[in-house]
């Protein structure tokens, strides 16, 4: 992977998502290791009645998702909605979220159970969590650039990292690099959803967001990336050819 010459690929911007379908917060610094971002994704919105993983993308029953965010302070994570502000562990936060969407649901940790009317159910996650989720600035300017009236943000994308400069003529599917003394590999573009287009707090819903990268894209906006032990990533660091 080459870079341009002058201009360097710089971490610009660092997230996390405790919850998966819902918000969650920018941060600088990341610690991971080969199975992903530490704290990310580590739990789900689930329908307390049926056990069904929260899916915004696919039903509209499950978009006020977007309406809230999850985030660390002291090392205990709170879900925050339009009024209200709840530790992950607060037991009437399955109250606050029932309300908010309207039918009976809770955030529970990956292998937790939910009895649920066809029985107890183990709460997993609905695909496969790539360790590291790469969007490039670059491809926010196109899309920005192609639609000049629509706010292009990187909470559409959810990334755990943004890379601000080089040039995404060189970034490709095998392409390696690294992050200090953390090699990582790309292993495949990241394929988008209906996540894209969704209202979300200071973001209007916007469906030719979605159609814009299927015409110009493919589908495709950003990277996932394999990484090859425990590290840490932070905001300003710069990826080097590896």
């Amino acid at each position: 992977m080459k870079q341009n010459d002058g201009c360097p690929m710089i971490v610009s911007q660092l997230w996390r998502y405790p919850v998966a379908s819902i918000g969650g917060y920018e941060t600088g610094r990341l610690d991971f290791n080969e199975s992903g971002v530490f704290g990310d994704r580590s739990s789900f919105l689930i329908d307390l009645t049926t056990g069904e993983t929260a899916a915004p993308e696919k039903s509209a029953r499950w978009r006020q998702a977007l309406q809230l965010s999850a985030a660390s302070r002291d090392g205990s994570v709170f879900v925050n909605g339009s009024h209200w502000t709840f530790a992950l562990d607060d037991e009437r936060l399955d109250d606050a979220l029932s309300e908010h969407f309207g039918f009976r649901c809770g955030v529970r940790s990956s292998g937790a159970s939910v009895v649920a009317h066809d029985g107890e159910i183990e709460v997993r996650s609905r695909y496969e969590i790539a360790p590291l989720h790469i969007v490039f600035a670059e491809e926010m300017h196109a899309l920005q650039s192609a639609l000049p009236d629509t706010t292009i943000d990187a909470r559409r994308f959810r990334p755990n990292v943004v890379i601000e400069g080089g040039s995404l003529e060189n970034i490709a599917v095998g392409s390696r690099f690294a992050i200090g003394d953390r090699s990582m590999t790309i292993t495949e573009k990241t394929k988008r959803c209906g996540m894209t287009m969704i209202a979300q707090d200071g973001l209007t819903e916007d469906a030719e967001i979605l159609r814009t990268i299927v015409r110009q894209r493919s589908r495709c906006f950003g990277v996932y990336a394999a990484v090859s032990g425990d590290g840490a990533i932070a905001v300003g660091a710069e990826l080097t050819p590896s």
